[in-house]
């Protein structure tokens, strides 16, 4: 080969490799960092949150673009961004000042199997005429409803004159929306925020009659049509974001899922659910190490924990086992992350469903925390989007488990508006049928609304004395969490538990106006509770 010609061969090597997709970290949030508040008064952590808070610096991002960086994500909270760039220009993208770090991700582009659907869709009548969402004409969503208990609160909603749901956003974060099912003709009305992160566009819903992952997730909550199908809070307001690509299973659904987590955080929800997972084990292909499910790696988990230190209830399902072999541990990103409600399933007769992924979490914590119930056969009744009569169908998988669950959690929050997030989660967990001795399989088990609700403080089968619980955010290490308390008061005899519930030693002293609990040993950063008995 003649000396002339290794030149133009070379290039056109380099430029046969195409473009690869990387995640950028950025440095900071640029001279806008200056303006967080600092010093007496403000507290490290919210200092931090502060800066979380603040957008992407433009001028950082319009430097990425310059070196030939094509945007797809964006996360504020972690400061990063993900896109794709030609291979030979990583270096250059590298060196920028404003550029901390470049990953480069695993290629992944292989279509991934269908969803867990054994089994067709069955017919129910029509409401008869008149009937409203008030009603308790459950349809096929009533066993489900029995075995959770929600059927209970239901009634005391109904007997307060209050419909279930009314005030509570809740984010579905998932694939598309087929929304032309007369079952979400209700729920529509209530949109408040949608967007095609997938898609990058706004419009996340359309009136077609298709099979839709996230329209019978979605039912499972918002669903309405009585007689027919009823689903557990379907007076609630809906923030819909696809993240989903259908075809295939790619790294940056993930970057997807926690833009999308951001946005509804931004758009004040309340409660969030995703029936989606991460592990990538579609293909030959080797999984993601057991080592990266910790809670605190996959970006998908870290915007979720982000979402839980922000006041948000996030049900996530546990992810369902592509050949229902049990294998310790299976769990999927973003269910690692702690301060959440990860959901699997179980049977009728209280057996884990072989398909439901398993923990613990790589860091040892309780995966999955709470479980729901598969009625028929570990499936679980839900609307099929593409019937124009309302059909119903059974389906397996715990992509229907977190919603169950997040229908819970949006009533909960309903009935006790001044309750928080990590209150509110605890509740659920401490009240699981399982709740003194967990494992990998069913977590603290079978979630009962009714006795969730008791132990807030509502007098339902009977009364019960609500104990003092606090959702608090440690910043890590071992330095104090500081309270506010009444100078007057008497120096309380404080608990303070992980998100699993377990104690950690600490010595309480109040000074003045403040209450400071020093941890007896190093924490990471997150969220924890503080009970007052």
């Amino acid at each position: 080969m003649g000396p002339a010609l290794v030149l133009p061969l070379l290039l056109a090597a380099l430029a046969a490799a195409g473009p690869i997709k990387v995640w950028v970290s950025l440095k900071d949030k640029g001279p806008a960092m200056q303006a967080a508040p600092a010093g007496p008064g403000s507290p490290e952590a919210t200092r931090a949150r502060t800066l979380e808070n603040l957008p992407l610096y433009a001028p950082y991002l319009e430097a990425l673009g310059r070196a030939g960086f094509d945007r797809q994500a964006g996360l504020k909270w972690q400061n990063r961004v993900s896109g794709w760039i030609e291979e030979n220009r990583v270096p250059a993208l590298r060196s920028l000042a404003c550029v901390s770090g470049v990953e480069i991700m695993p290629r992944r582009a292989r279509p991934a199997p269908l969803p867990f659907r054994p089994f067709a869709w069955r017919p129910f009548g029509k409401p008869s005429a008149g009937a409203r969402g008030d009603s308790l004409d459950y349809g096929a969503a009533r066993p489900l409803h029995d075995s959770l208990k929600v059927s209970k609160l239901h009634a005391w909603l109904a007997a307060s004159g209050k419909l279930p749901g009314q005030g509570v956003r809740v984010a579905v974060i998932d694939a598309d929306f087929h929304l032309g099912s007369p079952l979400f003709a209700d729920m529509k009305t209530r949109i408040r925020d949608q967007y095609d992160f997938a898609g990058h566009q706004e419009q996340a819903v359309d009136e077609v009659f298709a099979s839709s992952h996230g329209a019978e997730c979605m039912s499972l909550i918002g669903g309405n049509l009585p007689g027919t199908y009823v689903g557990a809070a379907p007076q609630a307001e809906f923030l819909l974001y696809r993240a989903e690509i259908n075809d295939s299973e790619l790294y940056v659904e993930e970057d997807y899922v926690a833009a999308a987590i951001e946005r509804a955080v931004d758009s004040g929800a309340q409660v969030i659910n995703i029936s989606l997972g991460y592990r990538y084990e579609y293909d030959s292909d080797p999984d993601l190490p057991y080592s990266q499910f910790d809670g605190r790696t996959r970006p998908s988990s870290l915007a979720a924990l982000g979402a839980a230190r922000r006041n948000v209830l996030v049900s996530i399902a546990m992810g369902n086992l592509p050949d229902s072999t049990p294998v310790l541990p299976s769990l999927t990103a973003p269910a690692d992350a702690d301060s959440v409600l990860s959901v699997g399933i179980e049977d009728r007769l209280r057996r884990h469903c072989g398909y439901s992924c398993t923990g613990p979490a790589a860091d040892g914590r309780v995966k999955p925390d709470v479980v729901s119930m598969g009625i028929n056969t570990c499936t679980v009744a839900v609307a099929d989007p593409s019937r124009s009569d309302g059909g119903i169908a059974n389906y397996a998988g715990t992509s229907f488990a977190a919603p169950a669950v997040a229908g819970v959690a949006v009533l909960l929050r309903q009935i006790f508006p001044d309750a928080g997030a990590e209150e509110i989660r605890q509740a659920l967990i401490r009240t699981a049928d399982h709740y003194g001795d967990p494992d990998g399989e069913v977590g603290h088990g079978l979630v009962d609304a009714a006795a969730a609700a008791r132990a807030l403080g509502l007098p339902i089968d009977g009364p019960l004395v609500r104990s003092r619980i606090m959702s608090l955010y440690h910043s890590g290490n071992g330095a104090p969490i500081v309270m506010g308390w009444d100078p007057g008061a008497a120096k309380p005899k404080l608990q303070l538990l992980d998100p699993s519930g377990r104690s950690i030693p600490v010595t309480v002293r109040v000074a003045g106006p403040l209450l400071y609990v020093e941890p007896k040993r190093f924490l990471q950063s997150g969220v924890y509770i503080a009970r007052i008995p």
